[in-house]
């Protein structure tokens, strides 16, 4: 497994994590609830409100996270290691290099 996957997995795992245990929290379970009602009002029954904004939510603190965690690891390249899985970061090389 190269660096890109290892970071890429970790960045995503903890995201996820942590919108899962943010959407226990019986108030925010509320909030899903009744977006969900506004979307059947609106006619829209076949979108599930609460699937649809968990996922945008996840995408976001997956972000958020990796991003979080670079800039960290600007300053303290041990705490990116810890948070991501690896210090080393992935360089690219362009295609079509002259």
């Amino acid at each position: 497994m190269n660096i890109q996957s290892v970071r890429t997995f970790v960045a995503a795992l903890v995201g996820v994590l942590i919108v899962r245990l943010v959407a226990a929290i019986p108030t925010v379970a509320d909030v899903f609830a009744w977006v969900d009602g506004v979307f059947k009002d609106a006619g829209y029954a076949s979108i599930s409100a609460p699937a649809l904004v968990q996922a945008v939510i996840t995408a976001a603190v997956i972000l958020f996270y990796q991003k979080a965690a670079q800039w960290l690891g600007d300053r303290w390249p041990n705490i990116e290691k810890v948070l991501l899985g690896s210090s080393a970061r992935p360089h690219y090389e362009p295609r079509y290099a002259a």
